[in-house]
């Protein structure tokens, strides 16, 4: 009895599953079908298309592929029997080989200059630079006594020779080569040369400072436009301690106005105001503490030689 209730029941719902078109009336069914039917025959045309060039570009790359892959095995074959002597051409292997050129004497010369141009012209920078060094050492005069000029003058400059011929008038041969020779050290220290900017400056203010760190001028001209740039009173002696008897004697200057110095020297350059020489305390810096003394004792020397030479100018 209950199997026969169930029957009924599994043909109500396959009747229930059927198409949505059932329902319609038959030619819409009829034209809904077609439809679909003919939009899944393009859909299976389109994948159908898709689907046979996919193929014939993956056939199309597969063949060009071992295409490629035959041709670089044969040449390796070629290349193989070329090497072993079986063949002596293919068709497979190109030769970009260029018959050997011959070249004279001076191409060879001329073509190793070129390529080694670089080279050459550091060597002979170096060379060039070694044997000015070595002529300016051979050359140079190592003068016995040096004075330092610190004064903005270049007509002082300019009539070096007449204060380096006074200075030799007296001056010991310190260095013992048989001749005396004095020097002249120009620095121009005043604010126009040392606060102009440029290489000038920077110059003027290294020579400067190398200068008070080495030995090689203890006895200073100056005046008071270089003071701004030194520290006086922790580099120069005290001339009145040094010679307290001389009018001329003031602090650590030792003043060259209204005195006879021109004269003494036979200058044509017209002094500077407020000129005077000063004479550098011995310090060690550059040179050992001995080196400053024995520069500072020579220096000393010349002034005990100019001092009493020095008058009111008349």
């Amino acid at each position: 009895m209950q199997e026969k209730e169930k029957a009924p029941q599994a043909e109500d719902s396959k009747q229930n599953q059927e198409p949505a078109e059932e329902n319609l009336p038959s030619g819409k069914v009829s034209a809904f079908r077609n439809a679909f039917e003919q939009e899944a025959k393009l859909r299976r045309a389109e994948e159908i298309k898709e689907r046979r060039r996919q193929h014939a570009a993956e056939e199309a790359a597969y063949q060009a592929r071992e295409e490629y892959a035959r041709e670089l095995q044969e040449e390796k074959v070629d290349l193989i029997r070329l090497k072993q002597g079986v063949i002596t051409d293919s068709d497979k292997i190109f030769h970009d080989e260029e018959a050997p050129k011959h070249y004279t004497l001076w191409q060879r010369i001329g073509n190793w200059f070129y390529h080694a141009k670089w080279w050459l012209g550091i060597a002979v920078f170096v060379g060039l630079l070694g044997a000015f060094l070595i002529y300016d050492y051979v050359t140079r005069e190592d003068p016995d006594f040096r004075i330092l000029v610190l004064a903005e003058n270049p007509e002082l400059q300019a009539d070096a020779g007449s204060i380096c011929t006074y200075l030799e008038s007296f001056c010991p041969d310190y260095n013992y080569d048989g001749e005396i020779h004095a020097d002249l050290v120009y620095i121009p220290v005043s604010e126009n040369t040392m606060e102009m900017g440029g290489t000038a400056a920077a110059a003027y203010n290294t020579q400067l400072y190398v200068q008070f760190q080495s030995d090689a001028c203890m006895l200073v001209l100056a005046d008071s436009r270089a003071e701004e740039y030194l520290q006086p009173e922790d580099m120069f002696v005290s001339m009145e301690q040094l010679y307290p008897d001389c009018p001329f004697a003031d602090g650590f200057r030792l003043n060259l106005d209204g005195t006879n110095f021109t004269e003494l020297t036979g200058q044509a350059a017209v002094m500077q105001p407020e000129c005077y020489l000063a004479l550098r305390i011995p310090v060690e810096n550059m040179n050992s503490q001995e080196e400053m003394q024995q520069a500072y004792d020579r220096a000393k020397y010349m002034l005990d030689q100019i001092v009493p030479q020095l008058k009111a100018a008349s």
